[in-house]
């Protein structure tokens, strides 16, 4: 099984070695995984190697085989106070042995630009490891905002027709893959892998308002692909300790250093604080603290409930998340 997984890493790494020739654009831009779950987000947004809930469709689909419960969830993050993300989620295990599939929908944004994706997964676990992947289908829209004149009142008509005109719209449509790994060689810890946006292509339309001038039109290209190692380590009952390395896949791109612990109170209630670091010479590294709340009813019904507060140089966000399990 170890030898399938490298095999599997390495083809990937390879197949995306050469950028320049699919016009991937190396700074992620459009659909960025900004980090969703009240939960890994209060973990420093490290949860690669820790995925065993409803989260595990955004950050490591191998996780969804240890899941034996249905589940169904919706999240919300308010990223730097100026875009609201939303997904929902649903969770079915499987008969007859550990697997389950699951399927989220997230959308975010404005006339400006929406963005809208929904994702398919299927999680296995087989002894100590654990296998997954995540399918997803991509649509955005832009340029649908309208322009009133009276927002132009210092131009004169004809500036303001022109500007009109160049006003550029249009839709994308696209797909991507996430493959995702899990062993755990203990009881206590685990080790993860995911590779996101595998295999991630993209066609976008664009054209002017006026047919007096021209857009880019129709192109392809694909969103840059992201390889993250994890470990978790349950130290005891109570305690949980997180960490994430991600490599820069591109010398335009950072390496990042991610870590987490959480502690359980009384039973129902969580405390988490983590931190997300940039290994570079920029103020960009994060602070996050969470909490949440686990309440099972009557040993059938698991009512969750978590959040986290992004600490950013630039724009400080939340996250919260709601799920029912039964």
């Amino acid at each position: 099984m170890k030898r399938i997984i490298l095999f599997f890493i390495t083809v990937i790494v390879l197949a995306n070695s050469d950028l320049s020739a699919q016009n991937l654009s190396t700074i992620p831009g459009s659909f960025v995984d900004i980090g969703f779950g009240g939960r890994p987000v209060g973990l420093g947004f490290a949860y690669v190697g820790a995925a065993d809930d409803e989260n595990s469709i955004f950050w490591n689909p191998a996780g969804l085989g240890s899941i034996s419960q249905t589940t169904v969830g919706f999240s919300q993050a308010d990223q730097m106070g100026l875009i609201t993300y939303n997904h929902a989620n649903a969770i079915l295990p499987l008969p007859a042995m550990d697997h389950a599939v699951s399927l989220a929908f997230l959308s975010s944004g404005d006339d400006a630009l929406k963005e809208v994706s929904i994702y398919a997964s299927y999680g296995l676990k087989i002894k100590d490891f654990s296998v997954g992947a995540t399918l997803k289908y991509r649509n955005a829209s832009f340029g649908n905002n309208s322009l009133s004149r009276s927002d132009f009142q210092v131009f004169d008509d004809d500036e303001y027709e022109t500007g009109i005109g160049q006003q550029v719209f249009g839709d994308a449509n696209g797909f991507g893959m996430d493959l995702g790994f899990l062993y755990r060689p203990i009881e206590t810890i685990k080790f993860g892998i995911l590779v996101r946006d595998a295999f991630a292509p993209m066609n976008w339309n664009s054209k002017a308002r006026s047919t007096e001038y021209q857009s880019r039109g129709s192109y392809n290209e694909k969103l840059p692909n992201e390889l993250l190692f994890g470990t978790s380590i349950q130290f005891t009952e109570k305690i949980l300790v997180v960490a994430d390395y991600q490599p820069a896949m591109d010398e335009d791109r950072v390496h990042w250093v991610r870590a987490g612990i959480e502690g359980k109170l009384v039973n129902i209630l969580f405390l988490r604080a983590g931190t997300e670091q940039g290994i570079n010479d920029i103020d960009d590294d994060k602070i996050t603290l969470g909490t949440g709340i686990d309440i099972v009813i009557k040993k059938k019904i698991r009512v969750k409930s978590d959040f986290a507060y992004v600490i950013d140089p630039i724009q400080n966000s939340q996250r919260i998340s709601f799920t029912v399990s039964f």
